[in-house]
């Protein structure tokens, strides 16, 4: 497939984004409450109906030098590897491992960066289902930016490498086979918010997926707790995105080792509230951590379109002086910093390696971590 490629933003400091979805909470959704039921936050991304991971076998296309990427690429006709992703250049042979600690790795011209560096170009062939009708694809990490196109059109940018990218690619795929191209440059004007006490790496280091929405879907999600004198309130605020929302509804369900605690339910609106009111519930504390699990379903009659599930713990933190009580209680913080970082992989880190992580600083008495500097 032929790309013509126009223009790339990474010197443009009057574009950080370009068409890219608001941020929003991240969730993964499926049909009804029963599909999560064999599911963990670690597999969910892999198990659900509504969702395709694009992670695996891509092509690629090293650039040493960015400016000997054409200006007109075709998929079909130039030789590309084969890499993983999600990967980094610096832990699959393309480039060395690099680590600086406050200093960039080019000498600074503000504002500008380099014009010369290298660049990547990923692609990757997917199928769309007839079911999608509203369609986002999701970049979990990308450094330090992303082009992207999808079947030879330019679809948008991103910057913020551990920021996730999305973008609602509706009008540019068909039901059947699409192909994908990224373009992934070495640096960015976001770059310069980037220089951190860290190994330098550069890739596409996080799942891609798509999410395949029904006609109404849940676009976002907040839950707030709230101590009261009578107990712990909850109260959801959820966004819906689509058209038809009439006489369809929204329905919340909590749930503690598997048994109803509350419900409720309401007109389905773009922007909708579910109060739960006040509940007797367990505090959750690092050595009792109790947690209940929250439903978000879309309903029409009695058929289900869409559902969430979401953790929620029950606590207090608060600063009393120069105290910090946890439930009411005095504790002291003993903390830690972390990266996402693998001895092997750099920054590309799954499920089982985060959990070895926690596992590791629970073992040593650690209650904080410092996620430094970027969402994990």
């Amino acid at each position: 497939m032929k790309y013509q490629i126009k223009k790339l933003f990474i010197n443009d400091f009057e574009v950080y984004e370009k068409n890219k979805l608001p941020a929003r909470a991240y969730f993964i959704p499926d049909v009804n409450k029963a599909d999560f039921e064999n599911t963990t936050a670690l597999t969910e991304r892999y198990n659900s109906s509504m969702v395709k991971v694009l992670s695996g076998d891509w092509k690629f296309k090293y650039y040493p030098k960015i400016s000997r990427l054409p200006s007109n690429f075709d998929s079909e006709k130039t030789a590309m590897d084969t890499v993983k992703v999600p990967s980094t250049w610096q832990r699959t042979g393309y480039e060395p491992p690099y680590y600086l600690n406050t200093r960039y790795q080019f000498p600074m011209t503000l504002p500008d960066v380099p014009t010369e560096m290298s660049a990547g170009v990923y692609v990757k062939r997917f199928d769309i289902s007839s079911e999608a009708v509203n369609p986002i694809i999701t970049f979990l990490g990308v450094c330090s930016c992303l082009t992207l196109y999808i079947n030879g059109k330019f679809v948008g940018y991103s910057e913020g490498s551990h920021n996730s990218a999305e973008f609602d690619i509706g009008e540019f795929v068909q039901q059947g086979e699409n192909e994908l191209m990224a373009i992934v440059s070495k640096w960015c004007n976001g770059t310069y918010l980037e220089c951190q006490d860290m190994f330098r790496e550069n890739g596409i280091f996080r799942d891609v997926y798509i999410t395949e929405n029904p006609e109404q879907y849940i676009f976002d999600y907040s839950v707030k707790t709230k101590k009261e004198q009578a107990g712990y309130s909850l109260n959801a605020e959820i966004s819906v995105e689509g058209k038809n929302l009439n006489s369809k509804v929204i329905k919340g369900e909590l749930i503690y080792n598997g048994e109803r605690v509350a419900e409720c339910q309401a007109e389905l609106k773009n922007e909708t509230s579910l109060d739960f009111g006040v509940l007797d519930v367990k505090e959750w504390n690092a050595e009792k951590p109790e947690i209940y699990e929250l439903y978000l379903s879309i309903c029409d009659d009695d058929k289900n379109i869409q559902c969430v599930r979401e953790t929620v713990g029950f606590k207090t933190v608060e600063i009393k002086g120069e105290q910090f009580l946890f439930n009411g209680k005095l504790i002291k913080f003993k903390g830690v910093n972390h990266h996402d970082t693998h001895e092997s992989t750099g920054y590309v880190m799954t499920g089982e390696d985060l959990l070895k992580d926690v596992l590791l600083m629970k073992q040593f008495n650690v209650n904080a971590v410092r996620m430094s500097h970027y969402p994990p």
